[in-house]
């Protein structure tokens, strides 16, 4: 017997979140709920989201010159390609670069297929 599989189109928002604030205090031990926040304003909102504990390095250069290194965690959600997903993802960065204090929040958006 076969099965038809049927494809679906999303789209995925990848979010690095930072480890610490730019003064140093740990988000994990010193600011837990602003990462609980964070992934409860998704969850509220799409349902479901991944977020991986592993840290990633990231270095930057801001455009005076100064060197940033940062660790950070990565988080993914899938949605529907829609207008109304992208504006959620505006409006939220402008929230995280507030709640996280920083100068940069760095996200990505890209069409996936779901199989």
């Amino acid at each position: 017997m076969f099965r038809i599989m049927v494809s679906v189109t999303k789209r995925r928002y990848e979010i690095l979140l930072p480890i610490r604030h730019n003064d140093g205090r740990s988000i994990l031990v010193q600011d837990t709920q602003t990462l609980q926040q964070t992934l409860r304003d998704v969850i509220d909102r799409f349902g479901a989201m991944s977020y991986s504990p592993n840290s990633i390095l990231g270095v930057w250069q801001s455009q005076d010159g100064k060197p940033y290194d940062d660790d950070l965690f990565l988080l993914t959600v899938d949605v529907e390609d829609s207008p109304e997903s992208r504006a959620f993802f505006l409006e939220f960065k402008a929230t995280l670069l507030e709640r996280f204090r920083q100068k940069e929040i760095y996200m990505v958006t890209y069409l996936l297929e779901v199989i």
